[in-house]
This record gives structure tokens, C-alpha cells and sequence, in this order.
């Protein structure tokens, strides 16, 4: 049977790989595209990884899978956790394989931490990692790559707190994603797999600081692309298209190899905080306490608090003040990664709400005016190109917890990363957009009827390696990749709401230790995920 390997680059986008290919700078993946199939990848709404890779690995949207934001608040509070796997709220392929004994090897796939307790084949967890904890299955796996000379790090290249240096950031990332090829290649040699699934995110990260020198899209491309940090950059690309060769050259005649990225990426030159331009409108309020603390988000003051939480071990046991003055806010913003969701601070619902339950509409409906009329003074362009409600959007089983707001950003514009309502953007250059990325070939590929989209890569996996499944996804088969033949056999599974941990990413227990979250906070901002 045909084995599958998926090599992904977080973020990759064709506006910017098209011109590279046209170079002759990614030689690997245009002979992938000569033997196969090249296409766009629809992502998810929203369209940020926390959400994205859920559903590539469920099958489902946001919906139904329960993952709006990097963030998750507990019920009846105000903290908030980052999520984890155990955040998802749907079962995964990596249940259906592990059910059928088929051996995987995942490197880096976001949210797959903490590792499944069940788990057939070697993982090596993606996203935000704490410290000192397992984060790979077999637990002892760094040991045995210790043993051949090999280390995998974790997180790194925070890009943000390399602000206007990119030579520093880029040497990390260069060096980072140098370590985890070593250990991929030498995985995909020392291991049995059936599927071999891998993420890049060396890709997204460069490309949210320095698409000025990579994106025709941005109006610096032509000064920079051809300067040395320009040559730079391409070289981040380039070493990820040389990993693509040596996978590759890895396969078996009938291997199915895919290509895919879990959204694509658009440049901006200005950039929004949502918060703040809802106060701007009278919607939201900040406490007295934000001048104090604000400051200890990002800059200076930022690393001086961080240094005297690590000296005085404060992780966990001293949370900084609440910075929204809820009980005079009408809203705030509900997807803090991307800026692309805003939510009613409903009575009732939220645990200081204050609009009325008869007044959500009315509300609702003149912050979303408010939000889709601006227009920014220095462009005299509107920031917003698509806003809409909820329920126009989301129509599933988690719909209730989904932001009452979303939006879709103009080109130019990112709906976060400013520390005023709106600026000129600063260091970041480009932002997340729906449309991805899909190379295929394989022994049964043919040109897409309909376009794909990543909820469909989880069924599509599962055909491939003829593995019966519990999940009812909302994605389709891609049989232009795995045959007219390859269909979906369904299995029995445990009762969701009893089997409790016995689910995969269905867990009870909490993800992470409040020492931790911090820990993985830190680490988000670093990524610009979180202000």
C-alpha cells in the first residue's frame, strides 16, 4: 500500500512561491509540481495556525471543532490558557490511524502537544512548548536522538523580539530548522511510518517580519528583494525546498506526496489593534491599572517584568491586573491573534457582561458599521473589506462560542500587531490570508474538479491508508489525489461525552500548568500571536 508523506509549509502562499519558482530558487518543489498537481488550498475562518491546523487535523471546521483563538478562557473567568491538543473538541485522524496500527511519523505538526497517550509511531509535537515537560512519543525519544548526535529544539524564532534585526532573526531560523531536518531525515530512515507529516514554520514567521523582501505584493519587494538580507530571506525558502528534495527522495514509487500550507500570506504596511480602536468608538474601556501594566506587553518593560518573574519564580503566582474595565465595556476582542473577531460583552453570557441580553443586536449591529465604515485618515482606504455576523458564518456544533463578529482584512492592512488603534506597520510586513498552498502527486493524481480545502486533508489521509474511521468530517475526499476507488469505512468508537481522556484531544484534564501557560504566553507574544 502507497504511503503518504506531507511536507507543509506553515504560511506558504503562491504570490510569493511563484516568483521564487520563476527564479529557479525552488527546484525541488517545481519538479514536484512537474510530476503532479499545483492548486490553491482554502484555509479555515479564522484563518490563523491555532485554528488551521485543528482542522487539518480533524476534518472539521472551527465550528465543529471547537478552536476560535491561541487563547482558551475558562468558564466563568477570566483566564485564560493557550490551547492545547487536549482544546480540540473532535476527534482526530491520529485516533483513526492509531485504531488501524498505522505507524506515523509527525514532526512539528502545531497542537499535537501533549503528546496522545496512545499513539502508534514517533511525534515530535509542534506549536507552543513549555519547558520540561514531555513533549514527543515515545517520551524517550530525545534520548535516542541524543544517542545519534541529534537534538531537536523547541519553539525559537520568536520574531518579534528581534525587532528591526534580521540578521539575528534569520540565523536562528536558519539554524533551528537546519537541527529538525537532521533528525526528520534520520527519523524517515530509522523508522517504520506510514505517514510521515511534517510543518516548516521558518516560512510564516519570516515571512510576517520580512515579506518586504519576498512578496511582490508589498510596495518595497523591488527596492529590497535584491539586497542582502533580500538574498537572505530566499535562502529561508531555499532551505526548506532542499528538505523538500531530501524527503522526496526518501519515497517509494507509489508514495502519495503532498505539499500544503495551512493558510497563504498577504503584505500590510499598516496594522490595527483592535482593543484600542474599539475604545476609539466607545465600545471598551481599559482599566486604571493598563497604564501601569500596558507597557509590560511589549518593549523594554516587557523584558525587565519577564526577568523578575524568571528571577523571583513569579510564573503562575502573580498575573498582571486586568487591563479592560469590564463593567464599561460593550465589547472586546475575541480573537486576539488575529484581530479578525470581536464579541459582545454580553450579561448573562459573559461573567461581567454588560450589554442587556435585548440590546445584543442593536449593539452588535452599530459596532459592526462602525468597524466596516472606517477609513483610515492616512490611506483613505477602509481597513475592513469583509465583516459579518456569526451565525452568516458559523453554523455548527460550537457555533454558540465563536466570536458575534468576524472580519476579513483589506490587502495592505493586519488587524493586529499595533500598539495604537491604527499606525504604520513596524518590523511586521505581512499577515495571514484563507487562500493556501497544495502540490500532490502520486499514482492516481489528476487535475482538481472542485477547489480543496484543508478540512479535507483529514478524510483524504485516512482513504489514503485505507484506515476505517470514527470521525465525521465535513471535508471531502480528495480522490483527484487518492483514486475514484478510496472511500471512507467507518468504525465504532467510545461515547464522547464518557470516554473523557480516552479521546484523543478530548481530554478533561487541563493542558497546561498555570506555570506554564505563562511560560507559553511569552513565547506567543515572541510570535506576535498576543499582544
Amino acid at each position: 500500500m502507497s504511503r503518504v508523506i506531507l511536507i507543509a509549509w506553515d504560511g506558504a502562499d503562491w504570490r510569493i512561491l511563484d516568483p521564487l519558482l520563476e527564479q529557479g530558487a525552488l527546484p525541488n518543489l517545481q519538479a514536484l509540481i512537474d510530476r503532479g498537481q499545483k492548486d490553491v488550498l482554502r484555509s479555515t475562518v479564522p484563518t490563523h495556525s491555532w485554528s488551521a491546523w485543528p482542522s487539518f487535523l480533524t476534518g472539521v471546521d472551527p465550528v465543529d471543532h471547537g478552536v476560535y483563538d491561541i487563547l482558551e478562557t475558562v468558564a466563568g473567568t477570566h483566564k485564560a490558557y493557550p490551547v492545547t491538543y487536549k482544546s480540540i473538541k473532535a476527534r482526530t485522524f491520529l485516533d483513526d490511524l492509531t485504531a488501524a496500527k498505522k505507524n506515523m511519523l509527525l514532526l512539528d505538526v502545531p497542537l499535537t502537544f501533549p503528546a496522545p497517550k496512545v499513539f502508534d509511531g514517533s511525534l515530535l509535537a509542534g506549536g507552543v512548548l513549555p519547558k520540561n515537560r514531555t513533549f514527543t512519543s515515545p517520551a524517550d525519544l530525545p534520548e535516542t536522538l541524543a544517542k545519534s548526535g541529534l537534538e531537536w529544539p523547541i519553539n525559537g524564532m520568536s520574531w518579534t523580539t528581534y525587532r528591526n534585526k534580521p540578521d539575528a532573526y534569520l540565523d536562528e531560523a536558519f539554524e533551528v530548522t537546519a537541527k529538525r531536518i537532521k533528525v526528520s531525515e534520520w527519523l524517515m530512515d530509522n523508522t517504520d511510518w506510514d505517514l510521515m507529516a511534517s510543518v516548516w514554520v521558518s516560512i510564516d514567521r519570516t515571512q510576517h517580519a520580512l515579506s518586504n523582501y519576498v512578496a511582490p505584493d508589498h510596495p518595497d519587494y523591488l527596492a529590497n528583494k535584491d539586497t542582502r538580507i533580500g538574498k537572505k530571506v530566499a535562502d529561508i525558502f531555499r532551505q526548506t525546498d532542499e528538505a523538500i528534495g531530501s524527503f522526496v527522495s526518501r519515497a517509494r514509487p507509489d508514495d502519495i506526496i503532498l505539499f500544503i500550507s495551512d493558510h497563504g500570506f498577504q503584505s500590510c504596511t499598516r496594522t490595527i489593534n483592535m482593543d484600542r480602536m474599539l475604545k476609539e468608538f466607545g465600545y471598551l474601556e481599559f482599566s486604571a491599572s493598563n497604564a501601569v501594566f500596558g507597557p509590560m506587553q511589549w518593549g523594554p518593560v516587557r523584558t525587565v517584568a519577564r526577568k523578575a518573574y524568571d528571577l523571583f519564580g513569579l510564573h503562575g503566582k502573580v498575573s498582571l491586573p486586568q487591563t479592560v474595565n469590564w463593567s464599561k465595556s460593550k465589547a472586546y476582542t475575541s480573537i486576539r491573534s488575529t484581530g479578525e473577531g470581536v464579541s459582545i460583552n454580553l450579561a448573562g453570557r459573559e461573567i461581567d457582561g454588560a450589554v442587556d441580553p435585548g440590546d445584543y443586536d442593536k449593539v452588535r449591529d452599530a459596532i459592526m458599521d462602525r468597524l466596516g465604515t472606517y477609513v483610515d485618515p492616512k490611506t483613505g482606504k477602509k481597513p475592513v473589506r469583509e465583516i459579518y455576523k456569526r451565525e452568516d458564518i458559523f453554523k455548527g456544533k460550537y457555533a454558540d462560542t465563536a466570536p458575534d463578529i468576524l472580519m476579513v482584512p483589506e490587502e495592505g492592512y493586519s488587524l493586529t500587531h499595533a500598539k495604537s488603534a491604527i499606525e504604520d506597520a513596524d518590523w511586521v510586513s505581512g499577515d495571514h490570508r484563507i487562500e493556501g498552498t497544495i502540490v500532490a502527486a502520486g499514482p492516481n493524481v489528476k487535475p482538481f474538479e472542485s477547489p480543496p480545502a484543508l478540512i479535507d486533508m483529514a478524510p483524504t489521509l485516512v482513504a489514503a491508508l485505507d484506515a476505517p474511521t470514527a470521525v465525521t468530517p465535513t471535508g471531502r475526499i480528495l480522490h483527484e489525489i487518492v483514486g475514484a476507488g478510496a472511500e471512507l469505512k467507518h468504525r465504532e468508537a467510545a461515547d464522547e461525552s464518557s470516554a473523557g481522556g480516552a479521546v484523543p484531544g478530548m481530554g478533561n484534564e487541563a493542558g497546561v500548568t498555570d506555570t506554564e501557560a505563562d511560560e507559553m504566553e511569552e513565547h506567543l507574544r515572541g510570535l506576535g500571536y498576543i499582544e
